[in-house]
């Protein structure tokens, strides 16, 4: 569960959705194109949990049917839609009383614009950054295979990132088995190290304990507490997993 939301899972995606009117299916490789381009969070335990914009056009808003929900009470229903198209990605307001705005600039319904990387997005006052990253940009990512964010990929926006349950993290995990500031990733010239920051349950990599700063690999398995979650690194090829059973979280 996350934590600020009343006990509520903050956002869920369907994965499985009918074409919007006037597309194809010969419109389906279009997102399939677009990996570069995503959303990230910018609040809570959603902080650089990244969601690639896949799919031609991405609905956002509190009700079931949209393709990223967020089940929070200051979104609209239906609060903004993301449209591909040949010139690239345009944002639509669609709420008629919930707040939305790009870069602090208020918009209302109707109101489009062309995004650009790095430009703000907020939905009553949850932010999050569109990016749409240069072919030969490396991004390394962390991917949740058990736990409270099982599922989720969380980018590591720079050359350090900080995992643990209190909020300043760049990676928060809102699970008592995880340590307030848990574990360090680092990179130091082009290798990514892992350490552990005195956490109560301990970190293992591989499996083994972290008794000392490690080198970390790509593909390589992390575990605290309750979470599990694989390295990518971003000049390696992307990598599949397989999800574990929901562990319990206290």
């Amino acid at each position: 569960m996350t934590e600020g939301f009343d006990g509520l899972t903050l956002w869920g995606v369907r994965r499985y959705l009918p074409l919007p009117p006037g597309y194809t299916k010969e419109h389906r490789p279009l997102g399939a194109l677009s990996d570069s381009a995503a959303l990230v969070g910018q609040f809570y335990a959603e902080r650089n949990r990244e969601y690639a914009l896949r799919v031609p056009v991405m609905t956002i808003g509190r009700a079931r049917a949209n393709t990223l929900r967020i089940r929070d009470g200051r979104v609209a229903d239906h609060h903004v839609r993301i449209e591909r198209d040949d010139t690239g990605y345009v944002l639509e307001a669609t709420a008629k009383s919930a707040s939305t705005t790009l870069n602090g600039i208020s918009l209302v319904a109707g109101d489009r614009r062309v995004l650009d990387d790095g430009d703000t997005i907020g939905l009553a006052g949850l932010e999050f950054r569109f990016t749409h990253d240069d072919p030969g940009k490396f991004v390394s990512r962390i991917q949740v295979v058990a736990g409270v964010h099982r599922s989720k990929v969380f980018r590591i926006a720079g050359i350090d990132a900080l995992i643990g349950r209190a909020t300043d993290n760049d990676v928060q995990f809102p699970d008592r088995s995880v340590s307030r500031h848990h574990c360090r990733l680092r990179k130091n010239g082009k290798a990514w190290w892992i350490e552990d920051l005195g956490s109560t349950n301990g970190t293992l990599l591989q499996g083994a304990l972290l008794q000392a700063p490690k080198p970390l690999r790509h593909g390589d398995e992390v575990v605290a507490g309750f979470s599990r979650f694989v390295f990518q690194q971003g000049d390696r090829p992307p990598m599949n997993f397989n999800l574990e059973p929901a562990s319990p979280c206290n």
